[in-house]
């Protein structure tokens, strides 16, 4: 566990007190915990922290405002979720989700959109769905066909027709993608479900993990920004901002210069 304050703002006993306290909480209940206090910026700290001692994953509050801090934990999760290659668990800071927090991880929403980056979450939630017992839904948004409207086609092209086409030749590739993975999950001895959707993706998956109240939406990350970067695309920033459930992010390993 740690938390970061400013040099020299006095608030670095009564944080070191707070933690220790909250790791002390951890172990009573079983679970091995060490608590750090250090200095400096937030986000910096939490990253460089994480990278020095090995942490496998990182949790952090994605809004609301410390009442001991001048900082906004919204930006903080948002510099860590740039930054980091390290797994990111994001969680508002709610009553509905401390409520929720108490029925365990009792359902995970997987996306995937057929790609080897949207694949790279898998392996963690194989690990999560053996270990707490889940029920995994994966679910792959397919987007309409909107072919353009040009002049030069001429009256005898029907577009809407090549559109529907198009759209359910793409709905049954998906679902023979969906039932590979399913099936691939079900060996593992973990419970899956999988669905296509058509629409816009941020808006079907939000909807979709409130409809069926999953208990977590885990996705992977896309987009490279320079070499060390990462950023974390349109669709997942915006599952970001709209989620009141937990999201885990995932980032894809770097493609090697050499494939």
């Amino acid at each position: 566990m740690i938390t970061v304050c400013a040099p020299c703002d006095g608030l670095e006993r009564p944080l070191r007190v707070y933690v220790d306290k909250k790791a002390e909480e951890f172990s009573s209940s079983g679970v091995r915990a060490s608590s750090l206090v250090v200095q400096g910026d937030a986000a910096s700290e939490i990253l460089n922290s994480a990278e020095k001692n090995c942490i496998g994953l990182i949790v952090i509050s994605a809004h609301g405002l410390s009442s001991v801090s001048r900082w906004s934990l919204g930006s903080i999760a948002n510099k860590v979720v740039q930054e980091s290659h390290i797994p990111t668990l994001l969680i508002k800071s709610s009553e509905s989700e401390t409520a929720s927090a108490d029925k365990g991880l009792r359902s995970i929403l997987v996306s995937l959109d057929g790609s080897h980056f949207a694949e790279a979450i898998i392996p963690y939630i194989e690990v999560l769905a053996q270990g707490m017992d889940s029920e995994v839904a994966l679910l792959r948004v397919v987007e309409p066909v909107k072919l353009p409207r040009l002049d030069s086609y001429g009256r005898w092209v029907d577009l809407e027709k090549y559109e529907k086409e198009i759209s359910a030749e793409a709905e049954r590739e998906a679902n023979r993608y969906l039932s590979e993975k399913e099936r691939a999950l079900q060996c593992k001895g973990v419970k899956v479900t999988s669905t296509s959707l058509p629409g816009n993706p941020p808006q079907i998956i939000l909807q979709y993990a409130e409809d069926n109240s999953v208990s977590l939406i885990a996705l992977s990350t896309h987009g490279l920004s320079g070499v060390t970067r990462w950023a974390y695309g349109s669709v997942a920033s915006r599952i970001i901002e709209g989620s009141s459930r937990p999201v885990l992010l995932v980032r894809p390993p770097v493609p090697s210069c050499n494939t």
